[in-house]
């Protein structure tokens, strides 16, 4: 930069999905806990309240030798897997749950390479074929190929607000039948980056169209804490697919996931979730508890999960701080959300679905055909070109959307719904005034 020339504004990341990366405060009373377990002096002191040292003593209570130091292989495999089958109980409204079929890990992005392998066929003449939404998380395609499986994309239907169209899934699995074997069809919801939340009519008929084709339905389910309007609730497929009843009840078989990152605590250090499998073979269930290869998570992520499946008690300190700590993530990403809509919906040239539950957005956006030449000459994707130049003109580091896949012939970014409204707002005008100088210089 020449001497003289003014800097662009410090760099910020507004599409991350790290609630506290982007300044939303932890929960305290678990982190209290955490560190009780961590310094069992702390008990017994004036400075952490007496509800969380209550729970940091049961806690203590069921490790081995009342220390976390060990491996503690009985809270791993046991008690956690246990107090997680409640929660989901109690999420679904009373659909039964199995602890066996409970694998806690250390976060998705860890087990997702080995739920693939396990439906991977290497000594097959064709591929094995998992199709994955686009839009859709960057994980989802990088651990199918880590696994050696054949990914193929089906689009997810903008002009309907990103919901999943069936007969655009069969398309794809005709695409996929002629140079491989399909077996996973993975969704997303709430959706990441899109911000949609399926309805009810939409998860039937992925149910039903999984069961026609015979595909394993992996649901990404990680963002269901962040959906935050009323009129749409998350609703997970499990729940569905129990209330559609026979045969399908018994047959489709389902593989979840949860997520401490994503989860109301936003504890994305502590690498702590689960998965929960449905309609799955014995010997399929099998690897997952005895394979060595599965990373499991520390001790202190599963202290933070097992918090968070406690079922809430009358009066008790930590579920209601928890749940007040629920409440001001909800409204805010409800807040962002409405300002979004407010602020790009006055900008030519950008459009954005409303977001219903995750933590992101996903605005359209229009390229002038000189932009598209020119970024074609660089060698990039036009809306890599375009967030190039937006980051070297303001410091707004936005994802491109080819990073997450869309629709051909369309260009959009990635922004996070989680930073305080005051800078959302610095951002989102700073994005509209940058993109109309945009297609003025490119016009």
């Amino acid at each position: 930069m020449a001497q003289g020339a003014s800097m662009p504004p410090a760099r910020v990341v507004p599409e991350d999905d790290d609630a506290q990366a982007v300044g939303h405060e932890p929960c305290g009373v678990l982190r209290q806990v955490v560190a009780a377990c961590v310094y069992p002096e702390l008990l017994g002191g004036l400075d952490l309240p007496e509800g969380a040292q209550r729970r940091a003593r049961r806690v203590l209570r069921e490790m081995d030798a009342g220390n976390i130091g060990g491996y503690n292989h009985e809270h791993r495999s046991l008690l956690v897997p246990a107090r997680v089958a409640r929660f989901l109980e109690r999420r679904d409204g009373g659909v039964p749950s199995d602890p066996r079929n409970i694998i806690v890990c250390s976060g998705t992005a860890s087990i997702l390479p080995f739920v693939f392998s396990l439906v991977v066929d290497e000594s097959a003449a064709l591929p094995t074929a998992v199709l994955v939404p686009v839009p859709g998380p960057r994980l989802l395609v990088a651990a199918a190929e880590l696994a050696g499986a054949a990914v193929v994309p089906y689009p997810l239907a903008e002009e309907r607000g990103w919901d999943v169209d069936g007969d655009t899934v069969r398309w794809a699995l005709r695409e996929a039948r002629a140079r491989g074997h399909p077996k996973v069809l993975c969704v997303v919801n709430p959706g990441d980056p899109t911000g949609h939340v399926l309805s009810r009519e939409s998860m039937e008929s992925i149910i039903r169209l999984v069961a026609e084709e015979n595909l394993l339905l992996l649901a990404d389910e990680v963002q269901q804490e962040r959906a935050f309007l009323r009129d749409r609730p998350f609703l997970s497929f499990k729940r569905v697919l129990w209330e559609m009843g026979p045969p399908l009840v018994s047959t489709v078989q389902l593989v979840s996931f949860y997520s401490l990152s994503k989860s109301v605590a936003g504890e994305s250090g502590f690498r702590a979730g689960f998965l929960e499998l449905v309609n799955v073979e014995e010997g399929v269930v099998l690897p997952f508890h005895v394979a060595q290869s599965i990373p499991r998570p520390c001790v202190l992520g599963r202290i933070l999960l097992d918090l968070l499946m406690d079922p809430p008690e009358e009066g008790d300190p930590v579920q209601q701080a928890l749940e007040e700590h629920r409440q001001v993530l909800l409204h805010s990403l409800a807040h962002n959300s409405r300002l979004l809509q407010e602020l790009l919906g006055r900008a030519p040239g950008i459009c954005c679905h409303p977001v219903q539950g995750g933590s992101r957005a996903f605005p359209r956006i229009q390229l002038p055909p000189r932009a598209l030449r020119r970024a074609q000459e660089l060698g990039l994707e036009p809306d890599v070109f375009f967030c190039r130049e937006l980051l070297e003109a303001t410091g707004i580091a936005l994802a491109p959307g080819s990073e997450f896949g869309q629709p051909e012939g369309t260009h959009h970014v990635g922004i996070s719904l989680l930073p305080p409204p005051g800078k959302l707002t610095q951002i989102l005008l700073a994005l509209t005034r940058f993109h109309a100088a945009f297609l003025l210089r490119f016009s």
